[in-house]
């Protein structure tokens, strides 16, 4: 359920469509629609195709804020981490092309759990090749784009008159916040001015935020595709806020991996349950707690006191989701101390470069609690022993956080003490080091 304390999506007043247009840009157009939902962050890639449409997020003071990712997936993570806690809806953006993949684990999971989540799409080509009239096939094109969202969306929505821009922001996010699952808004590759107006009736564009869930308008100058795709329930138990599940767990001593010979091998180091135990002993009440989607963690999230705030992640996520969870969670709340559990794969697939987001924004945080813990097993892979061995908390330190590696069990509870008096957000480098069996 959502966090009561924190603020919803607002409702804009409407407007005409006479009064939207001819001037501003596209960009400010539809920075100036969100801004009148009062959303208050994008979760997104700076491209070229969407250069204008950035460019207009920082113009506009952080009304909304622009938060800028490394990756398709750690946005649309983000997103989603921003629509589980609060609610409200998650906006995520990306150009158009092979970029643009990356969002879509993220929408299929917002699609599964039916979360407010809107994808912007930057850069994309005219709508006459919708209709496959210039049987478009890159993934820059709308065929390209409308083939990977059409599926995974509820709605794609597509501009192609400049005119009707603000009609369509509002539809699209009208659409997201319906209940049914993400919501997709195509933009084309152009920041300029719309052409001048034509003889167009107020009624037929006007969309009033506040009215009646209507089936949104569809004009000249848009497409909308719904899908009709089945959206798959919430999965049981995978998400739960300001609770843990009631769910008894069997205790999971060392976890285990398979040699090349397939055979079961023990994995020595510090066990995850004492891990648990001993953060268990020190989390602070107010804490928020995301959780990576791997058994060896998920298993243990009922050892947390009850009322501690988790957000775990299901197996349909990205790998090291539960980082840009993290900080979606500390950008709505910064006064909140706020854990990140995930495994080094996780880790290694998003973790590192979404530190670099940690780096520039923990400044700006009341509360630089933000604790990272990665289960590092140095494996590579299913079946390989030692392939990496990667100084998370090394390059945690480059970066001018915290970091400390932890490799027995005695020096488990003084490393969670240090993490969460530290001035900066903390890495914790849990080491699990496989040995190969007789």
């Amino acid at each position: 359920m959502p966090d009561p304390r924190l603020a919803q999506t607002a409702v804009p007043d409407p407007y005409l469509a006479e009064t939207a247009v001819p001037d501003p840009y596209l960009a400010e157009t539809v920075v100036a629609r969100l801004a009148a939902w009062r959303v208050p962050r994008v979760f997104g890639i700076a491209g070229e195709p969407v250069a204008a449409l950035v460019e207009a997020l920082h113009s506009a003071g952080g009304e909304p804020e622009f938060v800028p990712v490394r990756h398709g997936e750690s946005a649309a993570a983000m997103a989603i981490g921003h629509a589980r806690l609060t609610g409200g809806i998650g906006v995520c953006l990306s150009p158009a092309g092979p970029a643009a993949f990356g969002l879509l684990a993220g929408l299929d999971a917002a699609r599964r759990a039916t979360l407010p989540v809107l994808a912007i799409i930057g850069g994309v080509g005219g709508v006459d090749e919708v209709a496959g009239v210039g049987g478009v096939d890159e993934v820059s094109g709308v065929g390209g784009v409308d083939q990977m969202f059409a599926g995974l969306c509820r709605q794609v929505w597509h501009l192609d008159d400049l005119r009707r821009a603000p009609a369509l922001v509002d539809a699209a996010v009208r659409g997201a916040l319906a209940g049914h699952g993400p919501a997709c808004l195509l933009l084309p590759g152009t920041s300029g001015r719309p052409p001048a107006l034509a003889e167009v009736s107020a009624e037929s564009v006007a969309v009033d935020p506040g009215g009646p869930s209507a089936g949104p308008q569809v004009g000249a100058g848009m497409v909308f595709v719904e899908s009709t795709r089945p959206l798959a329930a919430p999965d049981a138990g995978t998400v739960f806020v300001d609770s843990v599940p009631p769910s008894v767990v069997p205790e999971v001593g060392a976890a285990a991996v398979f040699t090349e010979s397939g055979r079961r091998s023990a994995v020595a180091g510090v066990d995850i349950g004492l891990v648990v135990d001993e953060l268990s002993a020190r989390v602070p009440p107010e804490a928020a707690v995301t959780v990576d989607g791997a058994p060896g963690l998920n298993r243990h999230v009922s050892r947390l006191p009850p009322g501690i705030a988790v957000l775990a992640c299901d197996a349909h996520e990205v790998s090291g989701a539960a980082l840009p969870y993290a900080v979606a969670v500390k950008l709505v709340d910064p006064q909140r101390p706020v854990l990140a559990l995930l495994t080094d794969d996780g880790m290694r697939s998003h973790g590192l470069s979404e530190l670099v987001t940690i780096a520039r924004d923990w400044p700006h945080w009341p509360d630089p609690r933000l604790v990272v813990l990665v289960l590092n097993t140095r494996a590579g892979y299913p079946g390989r022993q030692v392939a990496d061995d990667v100084p998370y908390a090394g390059w945690a330190r480059l970066l001018g956080l915290h970091g400390v590696r932890v490799d027995r069990p005695e020096l488990v509870g003084p490393a969670w003490d240090e993490a969460l008096a530290a001035d900066r957000p903390c890495l914790l480098d849990l080491i699990v080091t496989p040995h190969p069996s007789p």
